[in-house]
């Protein structure tokens, strides 16, 4: 019994033991997990992430919306009637009354404006509401575009860093070969082996002039001229020698300079940077330092709609000429108004008299009422016709300003259109202009290896591609600032 119950708590140990490690386990890889995403979440932000935390957190946004609530504020406010007039009146001294002594008055008067003016007034408010709004997408239009500007400097500044940094990998790769070739330079050699050659050629003279003195002038004369171009053709493989050393140092030197100056210009560039980040959250109304997810390649944009219809859609659709459309309408609503309110107001009310028994009378008197109604007599027109032609100048004032920034609208639009087909052009000369480049590239470094080609025109092809592929990227980016551009004038 007793060893069964042993068996049974260590098989109950084991299998709860077993199970906590399981449990402990599923927790903590869940734990991993859960962390593992919430980094992805966080690091996997895109720019449309970045467009909805400038539209929820952006200050000069807040206040334009703000701006616009307020005005919507004021059609309760110019819908309303005036308020009511309630007047009291004490005797000091009763007035006596056939049916007794009046001691107090009390009256409520209510005016009325003329039929309509109420309702002009609401439709101006309304309007001015409206272009309220249009002014606030306008400044949403305005923000979403800077936030796609900077980002896309960020990114531009980025692979610019990428690609200097690449470069000098480069440099110093072609400084690792110079150097090999400088070290490889069998300069002494040849010169040991060339003078050895003299020595041999002046001692085999000497002993043939020893055992041979019948030997002919003519025999002296060709072994003298032998030696002579010996010694020349030695001469010159030395000075070739010299001049390869030199051109190597020199190579040397040179890519040196060139790595100074591009490692001066990669701090600049992470400077850049930093700046444009500190840019861009200030955008996002967010702390300076957060980090900014920027991808290493981008696609490029595409319009939302085609471009025969831009031209419509500006004129339709961009909130700055529904603004100016919205406050000339509104003018001509405060005309309508200023007309109504330069007709007669109208006021009705009551009035209550308090009376009293008169002494010695015996007739109990009673409260009286008496319906009453006014009306103003607007006699003084000065006010009123200028407040009419103020609006109908005001109508005609945002009637030019809305022909004047539409056409202003048009220009811009026709010189975004230029840039981004010029845009398009580049994104594919450069791309051509790369792989040929890249292609010489290779084929002048695998020759430069050889001692076969000049270190100057490998520098400047090397330069030229790395220009070729900051442009092209360029390219792409300006494109891409184009897209972002139609899409503000446009409202999108």
């Amino acid at each position: 019994m007793k060893l069964l119950k042993k068996r049974l708590l260590k098989l109950f140990n084991k299998i709860f033991y077993s199970r906590w490690i399981f449990i402990e386990r599923f927790l903590l890889v869940n734990l991993i997990l859960i962390s593992f995403f919430s980094v992805i979440q966080i690091q996997a932000q895109t720019l449309e992430e970045y467009l909805k935390i400038a539209a929820e957190n952006n200050n000069g946004l807040k206040s334009s919306f703000y701006s616009y609530q307020a005005s919507l504020k004021k059609i309760e406010q110019v819908g309303s009637l005036p308020d009511p007039q309630l007047s009291f009146g004490y005797f000091i001294k009763p007035m006596e009354r056939w049916m007794g002594n009046q001691i107090a008055d009390i009256s409520l008067m209510q005016m009325f404006p003329w039929f309509g003016t109420l309702s002009a007034a609401e439709t101006e408010a309304a309007l001015m509401a409206k272009s309220e709004f249009e002014k606030f997408n306008s400044a949403k239009s305005k923000l979403f575009y800077e936030v796609k500007k900077n980002y896309y400097e960020l990114y531009l500044t980025k692979r610019n860093i990428s690609i200097t940094s690449e470069n000098i990998e480069i440099l110093r790769t072609l400084e690792r070969i110079a150097s090999n070739r400088l070290k490889g330079d069998p300069v002494s050699q040849s010169i040991s082996s060339n003078s050895i050659s003299r020595n041999k050629s002046n001692s085999i003279s000497s002993q043939n002039n020893m055992n041979d003195n019948n030997m002919d002038m003519n025999s002296d004369n060709s072994l003298t001229g032998q030696m002579k171009n010996n010694n020349m053709n030695g001469s010159m493989s030395g000075s070739m020698t010299v001049m390869n050393s030199n051109n190597s140092m020199i190579d040397i030197l040179r890519i040196q300079l060139e790595i100074n100056d591009l490692e001066n210009q990669l701090e600049l560039l992470k400077e850049s940077y930093e700046t444009l980040a500190v840019k861009f959250n200030s955008l996002l109304n967010r702390k300076t330092d957060l980090n900014i997810d920027i991808p290493d390649s981008i696609t490029t944009a595409e319009l939302s709609i085609s471009l025969e219809d831009i031209e419509e859609n500006i004129k339709s659709q961009n909130p700055m000429l529904k603004m100016l459309n919205n406050e000339e309408k509104a003018f001509a609503a405060k005309e309508k108004m200023n007309r109504k309110m330069s007709y007669p107001m109208v006021g009705l009310g009551l009035q209550y008299s308090i009376f009293e028994k008169r002494s010695g009378s015996s007739m109990n008197p009673s409260n009286m009422i008496m319906p009453m109604a006014t009306i103003t007599i607007p006699i003084w027109r000065g006010k009123y016709d200028g407040a009419i032609d103020e609006a109908i100048i005001k109508q005609n004032q945002f009637s030019e300003l809305q022909k004047e920034t539409e056409n202003q609208l048009l220009v811009r639009y026709k010189n975004i259109i230029q840039n981004l087909n010029d845009a398009e052009r580049r994104m594919l000369l450069y791309g051509t202009q790369t792989k040929i480049v890249n292609q010489t590239y290779n084929l002048l470094l695998t020759n430069y290896s050889t001692a076969a080609t000049q270190f100057e025109e490998l520098l400047r092809t090397q330069q030229q591609l790395i220009d070729y592929r900051f442009k092209s990227i360029k390219a792409k980016i300006d494109f891409n600032l184009s897209i972002a551009e139609i899409e503000m004038l446009i409202g999108n």
